[in-house]
């Protein structure tokens, strides 16, 4: 489902978006320091009677999680390291949580997507920098992404040399 313009759902304005935007994305901002900074804002606007564009961080991240583009659901994996002993510190013994969306429905939704027409390079490459060190900057430029293109090739000249053999047919 794509946003129609102007339309910033789930949150009330453009500036609404733009503050989770920068405190979220761009600056990475931990719970606590957003928590400190909304705080702060909402003490200064108290005097002007001026709402607060958001009254803590969860609802802050509650605007985020609860956007409706795209439909791809988060899943969680819980996970807890296999095989550590007792006498472990304490962070190897934990479980952690990663969550995640399905990375085929993402990229599918990106590449349906009109706004990423002519946007992606779908070739992997290798870019190397003037000293001429392997500079990696994105999926395109790993490793992964050139063996499976070297291998994929490779299946289909194979491929091709067993349709057009004269001796195997």
């Amino acid at each position: 489902m794509a946003a129609l313009h102007g339309d910033w759902s789930p949150f009330n304005s453009e500036v609404q978006f733009e503050l989770a935007d920068l405190l979220y994305h761009h600056a990475e901002m931990s719970s606590t320091n957003v928590e400190d900074l909304l705080e702060l804002w909402a003490r200064s606007l108290s005097f002007s009677g001026t709402p607060v564009l958001f009254g803590s961080c969860w609802e802050m991240q509650a605007f985020i999680n609860s956007s409706m583009l795209g439909d791809s659901p988060w899943q969680c994996l819980s996970r807890l390291p296999d095989g550590v002993d007792k006498h472990a510190p304490g962070w190897k013994r934990a479980t952690y949580e990663v969550w995640y969306r399905n990375p085929d429905a993402v990229v599918s939704a990106m590449l349906d997507n009109p706004d990423f027409n002519g946007q992606f390079d779908l070739c992997p490459y290798i870019d190397l920098c003037t000293d001429g060190r392997r500079h990696w900057s994105n999926v395109m430029s790993g490793n992964i992404a050139w063996r499976h293109c070297v291998s994929r090739a490779i299946s289909i000249i194979r491929g091709a040399y067993v349709l057009t053999s004269p001796h195997l047919g």
